[in-house]
């Protein structure tokens, strides 16, 4: 049995314990062949995992499933209704369609809250596994889980360890402790994803938009899920990236560049950045500094007390104060 089934069924066995309700209208699953039949409809293909989940059910119909919700605050869409979605998408206008891609490949829409989504991005050819995406109501896309069996195996193990759970009105709650460590668990990797889609859609697309999607991505991981974003190859190409960014005298966004530097704790290239021409950009450096607790830049902190501007005078006593705290 593969590891997603093997979490699925896990899932199907707390909720058949605790809630059977909540699953009583699960469709059963359908056969490869069935599968194959549905996903003929797609113009792009779907990782394996996708055919091990709607092996294992059909999920709900998209007007029936009422509050059965069972994937945190999702519910399974039924193999038809995830491809119908997702031909709607694809075929719309470019400027629509644009919206609802990954790095540029378009995505199947797995589960659904409302007009919020998770879904798969498309594959190529032998890939077993790929990204799990939140879409949401006005179809802003970021990354949430490293694949769909890091997210069912988080789930499941939330759901053992008490890390969610059915409240008493019924629906779910998340004990956000117990939920982060089962998330870190299975998503270790998930950083790493980030980084890839910034260093691959950034040549196409250098604007402030694209900084901003891998801030938010970031901000989550690391803040809601206390994820470490490990010192590696990809983290230097785009610490370098983000600094020629700043050298560049057209581009007017350096407050973004810096939020990113300071997810990323990029101290050294921060204390470069407390040079930059703007106030904005070296006043957030200084505040990053002292934010992320960087006490070997406190000397070049220091040295900007002198700055002609206040804005920048302040963010440096501010960044001061959070180091002697």
């Amino acid at each position: 049995m593969s590891d997603i089934k093997d979490a699925l069924d896990r899932i199907h066995h707390w909720f058949k314990k605790n809630h059977p309700a909540k699953i009583a209208s699960l469709a059963s699953g359908l056969s490869p062949l069935e599968i194959e039949n549905v996903l003929s409809g797609l113009s792009f293909k779907v990782s394996k995992e996708v055919r091990d989940i709607y092996e294992w059910s059909n999920g709900y119909s998209k007007y029936d499933c009422a509050d059965d919700w069972i994937f945190d605050y999702m519910f399974l869409l039924s193999l038809e209704s995830a491809v119908k979605e997702a031909q709607t998408w694809v075929e719309e206008h470019e400027e629509i369609a644009i919206m609802y891609q990954y790095a540029g490949k378009p995505v199947l829409p797995i589960l659904m809250s409302d007009i919020e989504f998770l879904a798969v991005v498309a594959t190529d050819d032998g890939q077993a596994t790929s990204p799990v995406i939140y879409i949401s109501e006005t179809a802003e896309v970021s990354l949430r889980y490293t694949n769909l069996t890091a997210m069912m195996l988080t789930l499941a193990e939330s759901y053992e360890s008490g890390g969610l759970f059915i409240g008493r009105k019924g629906y779910i709650e998340k004990d956000e402790k117990k939920y982060a460590a089962a998330y870190r668990k299975y998503n270790s990797g998930i950083t790493d994803l980030a980084l890839e889609r910034f260093l691959k859609i950034f040549p196409e697309d250098s604007s402030w938009q694209t900084v901003q999607l891998l801030h938010d991505d970031l901000y989550m991981m690391i803040n809601s899920y206390q994820i470490e974003i490990p010192p590696n190859s990809l983290k230097t190409k785009v610490v370098n990236t983000l600094l020629n960014l700043l050298q560049d005298e057209k581009y007017d966004s350096g407050f973004s560049v810096v939020l990113v530097l300071e997810e990323l704790q990029a101290v050294d290239a921060l204390i470069k950045v407390l040079k930059h021409p703007n106030k904005w950009v070296r006043s957030r450096s200084a505040f990053a500094l002292g934010k992320i607790k960087a006490f070997e830049a406190v000397e070049f902190v220091s040295q900007l007390l002198e700055d002609p501007d206040p804005v920048v005078q302040e963010a440096v006593q501010e960044a001061l104060d959070m180091f002697r705290n």
